[in-house]
């Protein structure tokens, strides 16, 4: 017994069941299914309309996460929102704005956690520096945290 076709309707809306996706994202996932450019167009308009596909919302979310979470940086979260193919504006503005609003004691505990987990393997200062700026802070930001640090 075979299954009819789902449409790229059915499938975007089973792929934001399981987790958020920017709109090209999700476009780009349909497109690898083979579902017709006019299907995946009216599908991800259909998305948009019922406000259940918002870049500006996953930007926010995902930047949230990629901090919090995964302790990623100022420039990592911009590059890795960029990753999802959203617009360059949209996560230039979602970036400085979610980073405008981390008080200082939020990015200096994710940062502390950071460096007490890595520390176990480096204990040199300007090695730690090196490791963090390549998780995306800003050297202003390091400086403070390693401040705070007693090596």
């Amino acid at each position: 017994m075979s299954r009819a076709p789902v449409s790229a309707w059915w499938k975007a809306q089973e792929l934001l069941a399981r987790r958020a996706h920017g709109s090209q994202e999700l476009i780009n996932k349909l497109k690898i299914r083979d579902y017709p450019a006019a299907e995946i167009e009216d599908a991800a308009r259909r998305l948009f309309e019922a406000g259940l596909l918002d870049d500006e919302a996953f930007a926010q979310s995902l930047a949230k996460e990629l901090f919090f979470r995964r302790g990623y940086g100022f420039y990592v979260v911009k590059m890795r929102l960029r990753q999802k193919g959203l617009a360059a504006e949209i996560c230039e503005r979602v970036t400085r704005q979610f980073f405008g609003e981390l008080n200082d004691d939020e990015l200096l505990t994710v940062m502390l956690k950071l460096i007490e987990r890595r520390r176990a393997q480096e204990k040199d200062k300007n090695r730690l520096f090196a490791w963090l700026k390549r998780r995306g802070f800003r050297s202003d930001e390091i400086s403070r945290a390693l401040q705070n640090l007693r090596i």
